[in-house]
C-alpha cells in the first residue's frame, strides 16, 4: 500500500481486515508529510491478526516508485496492490490467489472494479470500468498488449484491482513504470501490466472485489477533469511497445478469451464491442446495485446491534445444510465468505454439507471448516445430531448478503415458539451477469403452486425438517415436497416471510415432471382425487381442482343512468353467448337506468325466459346498496357481481372461477380483464397503490408474463374488484354484503374482501378467467379513500400480497422501491425512525435536515430514510416513523397530503422553516416560486403538525401566535465538511483577494453594495461564487459559477481570499435570517465585513460590522486592507470561534 492520504486510510485498512486468505502481510509506505498515515497504521497494527510492516519513504517517492518499494520490503510469493483510498471485497485476496493456484502460467489477475464517489456510493460505469464478458475470463497476453497497443484503454484496472507475483516485480525495481526505457506517465499501471502479461494471460474476475474511489483529491482526478491531459502517456505506451517489437497488428480488436474454468476453448471477441454491451448493461443495472449496497448495518448499528447480542442469553441457531456436490472449490469458497459475521453473531451460525475440499489456507478467515458429510449428498441422517434450532437448505454457488444474515438472525430473535418456517426474498443470476431481485410476497398458497419454485431456501426448524425426513434431499423436487407437507401437517398458520433479499442464487431449474408429481400428491392429499396439473410457461403452472360440484350462480349487472346502452348490450349478449357453464341466472338491476335503456332491458327477460331476470328500484339506491337488495333476490349458490362494461371473450371463464370459488378456503374469486387494445385492466386489486386505483400490473400487455409469472398463475390478492366478482352467497349475507353506508358507490370491493380475509378465506385472482373490461380506473374518491384508510390503513400498509421493497408510486406496482424505506436493520426499534423530507438538497435542506440527520444516524442515535417527495398516507404507515420532519412545504400538493397526517399518523410530526417566507425581498429569485397567499398555506401546513423548529430568535418571534411550540435550532456546519478544509493560503496574487459567496436570492443584497465594489475594483480582485448581478460583472476579477454542494467548502477554502464580504439589506426577511454565511467564511479563516443587521449582530462572532452606507463599507474594507497582519489573525480568530461553537 503506498500511501500519502489519510482521508480513506481507515477504511482502506479495515478492508484488508476483513479479507478471507491467510496468511497475509501488509506492507505500507508512507509518502506524506505528517504523522498521521503512521498513527492509523500503528492503531490498525496492534489489533491485526497477521504482520504489519509500516515503512516511512525516505523522500517523496511518489505513487510507482513507492510501490516497488513496498515490494522489495514484501516477502510474500503474491503482491495485491490496495490504494489507500480504494477498499477491497472480503473475498478479493482469496479469489486472486485461487486464479493463480488453477492457472498454470497466469501472468496477472485482476478483479472487476466498481466506481464510488467520496461518500462510498457508486457511481455509474464509463467504458473503461465495464467488465467484457458475464463470467470469469482468460485473455490471451499477446493479444492484449496488441489490443492496447491500438486502443490505448486501461478496461483491466487501476493497480488495487491488480494482483501478480511478486518475483517479476523485483527483476524490475524501480522501473515498475519504465517501458523500453521510456518512463510512462499517466498510464504507468498498463506500462506494468505489458511488461506481465507479455510472459502469459491474464485473469479477469467477473464479479466486483474491488471499490475505486474517485475523488477531488486525487492527482488522477486531474486527468478527469482535462480531457486529453494524459494523451501524451498514451502515445509514449503506444511508442514503447512498438519499439520493443511486441506489436505484431492485424486485426487487434480482436482477443483471444476463454472462461477462467476451463469449459471452453479460447475464442476471438470483439473487445470493444464487448466493452460497449457491458457498458450499456452496466447503466441499467446501477440502481439495482445501489439498493444492494445500502442495505447493511453502519458502524454506530453495528455496535448497537453487538450491544443487543451479547445481551440475548438464549438466541436462535441456523444450520446451514449445502449442497455442493456439483460445485466448484471456488463456489464453495464463496459461499462460506458469505457467511462471515461480527464476532456476537458468529456463533449462531454453522455449516454442513458435501462438496470440494478446501484446504486450511482457502478456507475463509475467521470461520470454522464447514463440516463435510461423508455421505454423497446430504441426506435425514445428516441433521440428526445438529445442535440446530432451524435449518435452510442451499446449493454451492449460493451468496448470503451480509445484511441480510444479520437482519435474518435478528428476526429470528423475536418469532414465536409457533412459527414452523421462514422464506426470505432473493436476488437471482441473470444471462448477461446482471442481478434481478425476486421479491415474495407473504405466504401465498395459490402462488406457491403456481410458480412452485418459490419453495427453495426455506428455513425450516429442525424438528418439522425432522418430521418430513424424506425431504432432505436435491431430487426431484424434495424442497417442495417438504413445504408442501408443512402446509399438510399445519396448514398455513407459521409460514413466515421476511421481505429482505438473503442470497443470490442461479434460477432454479425446473424439473417439470417431479414437480407435476408433487403438486398431485398434495392436492390428493387435499381431497382433489381429479385434479390436474398443466405447465404453461417455465416453471408455471395451471391448477385445476376437478370439482363434482356444479352449483346454480347468479350474475348481477347494475345498470345506472350513465351506463351506455351499447356497452350493456354488449356484457348481457357475450355472456349469454360465451358462458360455457350451464347453471346460472342473469340479473339485470334497473338502478335509474334511462328510458331506451329499460325497455331494451324488458325485452331481453321476454326473449331469453329462465335465464335473465330484471329488477327495477325507485328511487335509485347507492351502487353498494343496490347489489345488496339484487343479492337477496338472487337464486344461487353463488354470486357473480359484473360491470355493465364487461364482456365475456371465452366459454370457459366462468368455470375458471369455480374452479377456485368451490375450495372451501376461498371466498371471494375474481378475474383478469383487458382493454380491447390488448393491455391489462385489472390483474387483482394491491388498494395501496396510488395513480392505478390500486390495480396490479394495470396497462400491461395482456401476454405479458408478469413479475415472477404474476399474470401467468392463479394468487391470493387482498382484494379484487367488483367488475367481475365470485362470492358464496351464503358468505356475503353473513359479512352483511357491501357496506353502502361508508362506501355507497366506491371501495365496497376492497373493503369486502378485507373482511373475508378477517373470517379466514382467501380472495383469490385468476388470469384464465379473461374478460373484456376498458375503462380506466380512477382513484378512490377522497370519502371514500379516508374511510378505507379509517378501517383499513394496516391492512393497506402491510399487504401480504405486495413486498414492501415495491413502490406504491407507480402505476401498476412492481417496481423496486426505495432501500431506505424498507431496510430496517434494528427491527426491535432501539432508536427513532425519523422520516426526513429537505426541501433541497443543497442548502437549508443540507444544513437543516441532511446533515443533522446523516450525523444522527452515524451516531446511532436514530435511523430512517430521507426523501425529497412528501409520501401518501398508506407509504408512510409502511414506513411507521416515530418522528417526520417536513422543511419548507407550502404547495397545494404536499398540504394536501399533509391534510392526512394528524389522523392517520401516530409520528411526531416537525415543520422546519429557516426563511420569514411571508415577506420574501421584491428582487429574490424565489418570490415567483411560492404561493400567492404564503401566510395562509403556512397557517394550513402548521396545523397539521406537533411542533414548528426555526433557525433564529427573530424567525420565532415573527411567527408567534401561529403554532403553540414553537423551538429555535440553530444552524451548525457539519465538521466533516468544514473542520477538515486546508491551511489558508493569504496573499496569493498581486493584489488582496476579497469576495462574496452565496446563492440566487441575494440580487438586492449585492446590488446594494455596487458602488462599493465599483470603487475598490482598482485596489482589490473581486472573487465572487454563485452569482454576480450584471451590474456588478465589469469591476469582478473572478466569477465561478455555483458547485455542487458536496464540493462547496473545499472550493470556497481554495478561493484564497483575504477578505470577505457579507451584505444584508435591511428588511424583514433579512433580519430573520441566520449567520450561516458567516459560519462559512469563518471556517475557510477569512475574514468579514459585513452588515450591522440582526444576523450578524447577535452571534458574538470577531467579524467587522458595519452600517449600510457606502463610506462604512468602504472604510472596512481598507482598513482591512491596510494591515495584513491584523487581517489574518481576524480570520484565524474567527474559524477558532466557529470550530469551538458552531459545529454540528
Amino acid at each position: 500500500m503506498p500511501a500519502y492520504k489519510p482521508t480513506y486510510l481507515a477504511q482502506a485498512l479495515e478492508s484488508v481486515r476483513r479479507q478471507t486468505y491467510r496468511p497475509l502481510e501488509l506492507i505500507v509506505c508512507d509518502d506524506s508529510q505528517d504523522e498521521r498515515v503512521r498513527t492509523l497504521v500503528e492503531s490498525f497494527a496492534a489489533q491485526a491478526d497477521f504482520p504489519v510492516r509500516y515503512s516511512r519513504n525516505p523522500g517523496r517517492l511518489w505513487e510507482t516508485r513507492s510501490t516497488a518499494r513496498g515490494v522489495g520490503l514484501a516477502s510474500g510469493e503474491y503482491v495485491k496492490f490496495l490504494h489507500d483510498d480504494d477498499l477491497l471485497h472480503y473475498d478479493c485476496v482469496a479469489t486472486l490467489v485461487d486464479a493463480f493456484e488453477r492457472t498454470p502460467g497466469l501472468a496477472l489477475a485482476v478483479a472487476r472494479r466498481q466506481l464510488i464517489n467520496e461518500r462510498a456510493g457508486l457511481i455509474p460505469d464509463e467504458l473503461a470500468s465495464a467488465f467484457p464478458a458475464i463470467e470469469d475470463v482468460l485473455i490471451d497476453g499477446r493479444d492484449l498488449i496488441d489490443f492496447l497497443c491500438d486502443h490505448t484503454l486501461n478496461f483491466l484496472g487501476e493497480p488495487s484491482s491488480a494482483m501478480c507475483r511478486r518475483a517479476p516485480l523485483l527483476e524490475m525495481e524501480e522501473g515498475l513504470a519504465v517501458l523500453g526505457g521510456t518512463a510512462i506517465p499517466w498510464v504507468a499501471d498498463l506500462a506494468l501490466y505489458v511488461k506481465l502479461i507479455k510472459h502469459g494471460p491474464v485473469a479477469m474476475i467477473c464479479r466486483p472485489l474491488v471499490d475505486f474511489r474517485i475523488s477531488r483529491q486525487q492527482f488522477s482526478q486531474r486527468g478527469r477533469d482535462m480531457p486529453g491531459i494524459g494523451e501524451s502517456g498514451h502515445q509514449a505506451l503506444r511508442d514503447a511497445i512498438r519499439r520493443l517489437g511486441w506489436y505484431r497488428g492485424g486485426n487487434t480488436r480482436q482477443v483471444s478469451m476463454a472462461p477462467l474454468d476451463g469449459s471452453r476453448p479460447m475464442q476471438p471477441v470483439d473487445l470493444p464491442d464487448a466493452l460497449e454491451q457491458a457498458l450499456a448493461i452496466s447503466r441499467r443495472v446501477l440502481p439495482l446495485r445501489d439498493w444492494w449496497r445500502r442495505r447493511r448495518p453502519n458502524v454506530a448499528q453495528q455496535r448497537i446491534i453487538h450491544a443487543h447480542a451479547a445481551a440475548t442469553a438464549h438466541p436462535p441457531r441456523i444450520g446451514i445444510l449445502v449442497h455442493a456436490q456439483d460445485n466448484s472449490r471456488v463456489e464453495v469458497r464463496r459461499l462460506l465468505a458469505s457467511l462471515v459475521l461480527p464476532p456476537s453473531l458468529a456463533e449462531r451460525v454453522t455449516v454442513r454439507g458435501a462438496g470440494p475440499a478446501l484446504p486450511a489456507h482457502d478456507l475463509p478467515h475467521p470461520f470454522p471448516r464447514m463440516q463435510r458429510l461423508e455421505d454423497a449428498a446430504p441426506s435425514a441422517a445428516s441433521i440428526d445430531d445438529w445442535d440446530v434450532d432451524w435449518i435452510v437448505q442451499v446449493e454451492g454457488d449460493v451468496e448470503f448478503l451480509p445484511g441480510a444474515l444479520i437482519r435474518l438472525l435478528l428476526e429470528l430473535e423475536s418469532v414465536g415458539d409457533d412459527a414452523r418456517a421462514l422464506f426470505a426474498d432473493e436476488w437471482h443470476r441473470g444471462p448477461a451477469g446482471e442481478l434481478v431481485p425476486v421479491l415474495r410476497p407473504d405466504f401465498n398458497l395459490d402462488l406457491l403452486l403456481g410458480t412452485p419454485a418459490m419453495a427453495r431456501h426455506w428455513l425450516v426448524r429442525r424438528q418439522a425438517l425432522l418430521d418430513s425426513r424424506a425431504h432432505v434431499a436435491t431430487e426431484g423436487d424434495a424442497r417442495l415436497s417438504m413445504v408442501l407437507h408443512l402446509l399438510q401437517a399445519g396448514g398455513t398458520a407459521g409460514l413466515l416471510h421476511l421481505p429482505e433479499p438473503l442470497l443470490i442464487c442461479n434460477p432454479p431449474r425446473h424439473d417439470a415432471v417431479a414437480t407435476r408429481q408433487a403438486l398431485l400428491q398434495h392436492l390428493h392429499a387435499r381431497g382433489y382425487d381429479g385434479a390436474s396439473v398443466d405447465a404453461i410457461g417455465a416453471g408455471a403452472y395451471r391448477i385445476g381442482y376437478g370439482h363434482e360440484r356444479r352449483p346454480p350462480v347468479s350474475m348481477i349487472v347494475v345498470v345506472a343512468a350513465d351506463t351506455a346502452l351499447a356497452a350493456l348490450e354488449r356484457c348481457v349478449v357475450s355472456v349469454l353467448e360465451k358462458t360455457g357453464y350451464p347453471d346460472y341466472e342473469l340479473l339485470l338491476i334497473d338502478n335509474g337506468a334511462t328510458d331506451e335503456t329499460r325497455r331494451w332491458m324488458q325485452q331481453v327477460e321476454t326473449l331469453a325466459a329462465g335465464r335473465v331476470r330484471a329488477f327495477a328500484f325507485d328511487p335509485p339506491l347507492a351502487r353498494a346498496a343496490a347489489c345488496n337488495v339484487a343479492a337477496t333476490q338472487a337464486a344461487g349458490e353463488l354470486l357473480l357481481f359484473l360491470r355493465p362494461e364487461v364482456a365475456a371473450l371465452q366459454p370457459q371463464w366462468l368455470d375458471e372461477l369455480l374452479n377456485h370459488g368451490l375450495r372451501p378456503e376461498v371466498g371471494i374469486v375474481g378475474g383478469k380483464t383487458i382493454s380491447a387494445e390488448g393491455k391489462v385492466t385489472h390483474a387483482g386489486l394491491v388498494p395501496g397503490l396510488l395513480g392505478s386505483g390500486g390495480r396490479a400490473f394495470a396497462g400491461s400487455p395482456m401476454d405479458a408474463p408478469g413479475y415472477m409469472h404474476r399474470l401467468q398463475v392463479a394468487q391470493d390478492y387482498s382484494a379484487v374488484a367488483d367488475s367481475c366478482l365470485l362470492i358464496d352467497k351464503a358468505l356475503f349475507m353473513e359479512l352483511d354484503g357491501f357496506d353502502h353506508a361508508a362506501f355507497a358507490d366506491a371501495g365496497a370491493d376492497v373493503d369486502l374482501c378485507l373482511r373475508a380475509r378477517q373470517r379466514g378465506y382467501l380472495t383469490v385472482w385468476t388470469p384464465h378467467a379473461v374478460l373484456l373490461h376498458s375503462l380506466d380506473a380512477a382513484p378512490l374518491p377522497e370519502a371514500a379513500g379516508d374511510a378505507l384508510l379509517e378501517r383499513w390503513l394496516p391492512a393497506l400498509a402491510h399487504d401480504p400480497a405486495y413486498n414492501p421493497n415495491l413502490r406504491l408510486d407507480v402505476p401498476g406496482g412492481f417496481r423496486l422501491g426505495e432501500s431506505e424505506f424498507s431496510w430496517q436493520p434494528l427491527p426491535w426499534r432501539p432508536v427513532p425512525r425519523v422520516l426526513a423530507h429537505p426541501a433541497d438538497p443543497w442548502g437549508s435542506g443540507q444544513y437543516r435536515v441532511i446533515q443533522p440527520f446523516e450525523a444522527l444516524r452515524a451516531a446511532g442515535k436514530a435511523e430512517g430514510a430521507l426523501y425529497a417527495t412528501l409520501l401518501d398516507t398508506v407509504e408512510q404507515a409502511r414506513i411507521d416513523p416515530d418522528v417526520v420532519v417536513l422543511q419548507r412545504r407550502v404547495s397545494d400538493e404536499d398540504l394536501e397530503r399533509m391534510r392526512r397526517m394528524p389522523r392517520f399518523s401516530r409520528a411526531l410530526k416537525i415543520y422546519e422553516l429557516d426563511d420569514y417566507l411571508p415577506n420574501l425581498p421584491a428582487k429574490n429569485v424565489h418570490r415567483e416560486h411560492m404561493p400567492r397567499d404564503v401566510l395562509r398555506s403556512l397557517r394550513q401546513a402548521l396545523g397539521t403538525v406537533d411542533r414548528f423548529v426555526v433557525s433564529t430568535p427573530a424567525l420565532a418571534e415573527a411567527f408567534a401566535g401561529l403554532h403553540p411550540d414553537i423551538r429555535v435550532a440553530r444552524n451548525r456546519l457539519p465538521p466533516s465538511w468544514w473542520k477538515t478544509l486546508p491551511a489558508p493560503r493569504r496573499n496569493t496574487g498581486p493584489r488582496p483577494r476579497v469576495g462574496w459567496a452565496g446563492g440566487l436570492g441575494h440580487t438586492g443584497d449585492l446590488e446594494m453594495v455596487a458602488d462599493v465594489v465599483a470603487e475598490l475594483a482598482g485596489e482589490v480582485d473581486w472573487v465572487f461564487l454563485g452569482m454576480c448581478p450584471e451590474r456588478l460583472r465589469p469591476y469582478v476579477a473572478e466569477f465561478h459559477p455555483g458547485v455542487d454542494i458536496q464540493a462547496y467548502p473545499r472550493f470556497l477554502a481554495r478561493l484564497d481570499l483575504d477578505l470577505a464580504i457579507a451584505p444584508l439589506e435591511q428588511n424583514r426577511f433579512n433580519e430573520c435570517k441566520s449567520n450561516l454565511r458567516l459560519l462559512e467564511y469563518g471556517a475557510c479563516a477569512v475574514p468579514v465585513v459585513c452588515s450591522d443587521v440582526g444576523p450578524y449582530r447577535e452571534d458574538g462572532l470577531p467579524v467587522s460590522r458595519v452600517r449600510n452606507r457606502h463610506r462604512d463599507w468602504v472604510g472596512a474594507i481598507r482598513a482591512h486592507l491596510a494591515d495584513a497582519d491584523a487581517r489574518a489573525a481576524a480570520g484565524d480568530a474567527l474559524r477558532a470561534a466557529v470550530h469551538r461553537d458552531w459545529m454540528l
